[in-house]
């Protein structure tokens, strides 16, 4: 029994010894809509829908953000380490042909309060307090430090948004933005998803959290925990080295018979 336990801690410990990866799929914890508007006056936070992209509105409220965030530390386990990260989102209402759209990490913190738009929900309603806006990332005290958003200019993952359907964002970027969440909590801010500012009604209406006719938005977290009880799958120099080891305890024993080595 004592050969036997050794040689199973003996595995353990090769090196190159690999564990097999978990994933977890987590619903936003927030999302919300920044409206372009010079007073930061609306907001969609307990709407069905967020937006992003270029409306055709004619009264000048043309650009939308969406704001999205995921608790990464409340679903996977301090110390792991993130080997893959997707978003999915379903787009449920969209006029133009493929666009770019891209995710950047925000860098403050923002709110999502009540303000609940009607319709189609593409113009938004009157933000309420805790709400981000254009303006605010807290509504009706705390601003941006510029308008629109704070958050790092480059993208975390790209990918071309059309017609209705559902769209997925993936990148080693993406991943790594998932570990810094997950390694510093206080720091997870979500992403800003930016789609082609440029063309004129090339907006994309996207299920939200809180709607109940759409798939809302999920992020696939794919992790190798630090400290797990699932058996580590040897290398072939690994099993090199195991074999080594049995044929020293299968020679000790046949010494200790009278038999030569």
């Amino acid at each position: 029994m004592k050969q036997r336990t050794s040689w199973a801690l003996l595995l353990s410990l090769l090196p190159g010894s690999v564990l097999e990866a978990d994933t977890v799929a987590l619903e936003p914890s927030k999302d919300n809509t920044l409206f372009e508007q010079a007073n930061g006056a609306l907001s969609n936070g307990s709407g069905g829908f967020i937006f992003a992209g270029l409306s055709r509105q004619p009264e000048g409220l043309q650009t939308r953000r969406a704001a999205i965030a995921f608790d990464v530390s409340g679903a996977v386990p301090a110390g792991a380490t993130i080997t893959s990260a997707t978003l999915t989102i379903r787009v449920t209402r969209s006029i133009s042909n493929e666009l770019p759209s891209t995710l950047h990490r925000l860098t403050a913190d923002w709110g999502e309060g009540a303000s609940d738009a009607n319709g189609q929900e593409g113009t938004g309603t009157a933000a309420q307090d805790g709400d981000a806006t254009w303006v605010h990332s807290f509504s009706p005290d705390t601003e941006w430090d510029r308008p629109g958003g704070d958050f790092v200019t480059t993208a975390s993952a790209t990918t071309e948004i059309g017609a209705v359907g559902t769209y997925d964002w993936s990148s080693a970027l993406l991943a790594d933005d998932v570990q810094d969440m997950l390694d510093n909590p206080d720091d997870n801010f979500g992403w800003l998803i930016l789609c082609d500012e440029e063309t004129f009604g090339g907006a994309k209406q996207i299920a939200s959290r809180e709607n109940t006719d759409s798939p809302v938005p999920v992020l696939e977290i794919e992790f190798e925990p630090r400290d797990t009880a699932k058996a580590p799958v040897a290398t072939p120099v690994g099993l090199a080295l195991l074999g080594l080891a049995l044929l020293g305890g299968a020679a000790r024993i046949d010494r200790r018979r009278g038999m030569p080595a």
